[in-house]
């Protein structure tokens, strides 16, 4: 219920699908890539690739659970990692940076929250906003 769904074998992909996989796994865990990122990147590599074949890579990717898709509230688009372990993002509400942070709620806090609303969840998505150290240091000095 808390972590993303992992595979054990790799599905066979189209090449263009695998060229997107292999961009967004390349740029490791942390970080964060915005369709048009990824675009601009697989864009290097396979010139004549165009937007939609990205973008439905991309949502084929994170159907078959092989890349995580992330919605931040306050960004103007979604977020693609690798998949890995739940964890929290925090985005910088000035300077819209995106960071990792080791938090998932517990199992029994989820069940006292599905229990007390008379609700099933299904996935925990935390986000945490506010200002990042460098836009706090920049406003101090």
């Amino acid at each position: 219920m808390l972590q993303y769904r992992k595979m054990s074998t790799m599905p066979r992909l189209a090449k263009n699908y695998r060229l997107v996989f292999d961009v967004v796994r390349k740029q490791g865990h942390g970080r964060h890539l915005a369709t048009a990122d990824v675009f601009r990147l697989v864009k290097r590599r396979r010139v004549g690739i165009g937007f939609t074949t990205v973008y439905r890579a991309l949502a084929k990717l994170r159907d078959l659970g092989l890349i995580s898709e992330i919605h931040l509230p306050g960004a103007d688009s979604a977020y693609y990692e690798p998949a890995g372990d739940a964890h929290a993002h925090f985005r910088c509400d000035l300077c819209g940076s995106v960071k990792d942070i080791a938090y998932v709620p517990s199992k029994r806090v989820v069940a006292q929250l599905a229990q007390s609303n008379a609700i099933e969840v299904n996935d925990v998505i935390l986000s945490l906003h506010g200002r990042c150290v460098s836009c706090r240091e920049r406003e101090s000095a």
